[in-house]
């Protein structure tokens, strides 16, 4: 708090000391406050000072749903900015009229006292702004979140830099090794079939662990079966939202896409990014994504289409109950298992991806006809009643595939899209993680080939995990096998030639 109330400090005295043009001044300090808000929110709701990428992602379709997703941040900065507004237009008139009467008085003095009094006014005014200035950039240089439109500024200034350079040239300053094959040059033969579950904001901190033991008794039941719990899968920047880590589990690539990046991949037409869905087509399977979510927002259903998909979201669901982000969880996968009876009775291999939302922040989206199959400890309404609803479907739909034909040969993985969003003030069921590290849920019922259980997993070994588990043979290569250095760091060292290199691959550049 005291970094923004330094910034805002920083504006005030540009905006009504530095400046001769009072309007222009308070127009100036007003946005200055409107800076210092957007950084206030993002530090309450994402845990982090506003950066390039996220600046990037508010766009219409985010601020559509903050109503009803974030309403007390919402309303109160909708509020905050209005009295704001009214302050610096009083402030405004009052200085102005401050200001005339000064004028006004010192006609009248240089003509009683002479030029000798107005000369020596005049040097006061003269410095006055000067050392106003420098106090002014002293309190930018030590607030943060100067620090951090400081680096905005920096970053959009690299981006410039990096859009005049060509795919070959980004290629070769982020240090590849080999080509990166388009999808028609990739080769591939079918192995098992698949079914992905990404599950909205499910971490590793809920399974096998004594807090949520009543939320959780059927993923937890999984893994006592048998299941492998991948428990040090990380949630890294560029995968850190929904759409953005499907990109990036799909291509091993962050998903950065400069400025308004969710709603550009609503203008993606075809890609040549390499995806593990383009390399299952290739292999001869009919990629379907299922969600309970709008396909549309944020271009979800744009861009995965492009990867190869069959996308169907909430309208498609059948008699289901109406929700803020589309329907319930319960009405997702009862189309799931509709449609994986119809796969697993035809002759192509499949890869059937379901997206779920139930779970989102801050309170999750529960679900009254849930009551039945959720322990009478677990209160309805809550946060905890959302997760072990899911915890319920996700036991219930694994058990229905068991009984399905073909069982024997798909693979099974379970998984967060992301880490929780938010903080214990509003996603209060944070609160129970009790500081433990934060790692995504990743579960299969098959072992990756040649991974331990502990070992680190990130979104640019996915593509390769989830077809290594599917035993699919191919020839494409993801982010590590054409850059070495591919690591946390690399990729924050690297991040406008990365934006730059989705930007061209998705024909936006």
């Amino acid at each position: 708090m005291f970094d923004i109330l330094l910034f805002c400090l920083a504006f005030v005295i540009l905006g009504f000391g530095v400046l001769k043009n009072k309007k222009l001044g308070a127009v100036l300090s007003f946005v200055g406050f409107l800076l210092a808000g957007m950084d206030f929110v993002c530090l309450q709701v994402m845990g982090q000072h506003v950066d390039y990428t996220i600046l990037t992602r508010i766009d219409g379709t985010m601020l559509t749903m903050a109503p009803q997703v974030t309403p007390a941040y919402f309303y109160g900065g909708v509020a905050a900015v209005l009295l704001l507004a009214a302050l610096h237009w009083l402030a405004y008139k009052s200085l102005a009229q401050h200001a005339a009467k000064e004028v006004s008085a010192e006609k009248e003095k240089t003509i009683s006292v002479g030029g000798s009094c107005k000369n020596e006014s005049a040097a006061r005014q003269k410095h006055l702004p000067a050392i106003l200035a420098v106090l002014a950039i002293v309190c930018l240089s030590f607030s943060a979140t100067g620090s951090a439109y400081k680096n905005i500024l920096l970053s959009v200034k690299e981006m410039k830099q990096s859009f005049s350079l060509s795919t070959e040239q980004i290629l070769q300053k982020l240090g590849a090794q080999g080509d990166y094959l388009a999808v028609d040059r990739v080769t591939a033969k079918s192995g098992k079939n698949l079914v992905i579950i990404y599950c909205e904001s499910l971490e590793n901190n809920f399974l096998q662990n004594k807090t949520f033991a009543d939320e959780v008794p059927h993923l937890n039941n999984l893994i006592g079966q048998g299941w492998y719990n991948y428990s040090n899968y990380r949630c890294l920047d560029g995968a850190d939202w929904t759409v953005g880590a499907l990109y990036a589990t799909q291509t091993g690539l962050p998903a950065y896409l400069g400025a308004n990046s969710d709603t550009l991949f609503s203008g993606v037409r075809q890609t040549k990014a390499v995806s593990y869905a383009g390399v299952l087509a290739q292999a001869g399977y009919k990629n379907l994504l299922l969600s309970n979510g709008d396909m549309s927002f944020a271009g979800t259903g744009n861009i995965m289409e492009c990867f190869g998909y069959e996308v169907k979201g909430y309208e498609h669901c059948q008699d289901a109950v109406k929700t803020v982000w589309g329907v319930h969880d319960y009405d997702l996968f009862r189309m799931a298992k509709a449609e994986y009876a119809k796969l697993a009775q035809g002759d192509k291999p499949f890869n059937l991806t379901l997206l779920t939302v139930d779970t989102h922040f801050p309170k999750g989206v529960p679900d009254k006809r849930m009551r039945p199959f959720v322990k009478e400890n677990v209160a309805d309404g809550t946060h905890e009643f959302a997760l072990a609803s899911l915890d319920y479907l996700l036991g219930d739909f694994v058990k229905f595939i068991e009984g399905q034909p073909k069982v024997k040969d798909t693979v099974v993985v379970i998984l967060g899209d992301h880490l929780l969003m938010g903080d214990f003030r509003h996603t209060t069921i944070l609160k129970k993680f009790d500081n433990a590290p934060r790692r995504v849920a990743f579960l299969a019922n098959q072992p990756i080939p040649h991974l331990q259980r502990d070992a680190e997993i990130t979104y640019y070994q996915l593509p390769q995990i989830i077809l290594n588990l599917a035993g699919v043979e191919h020839n494409a290569k993801f982010s590590r096998d054409i850059f070495p250095k591919m690591s946390e760091q690399f990729v924050a060292d690297n991040k406008e030639l990365f934006t730059s290199l989705n930007l061209k691959l998705n024909g936006m550049q």
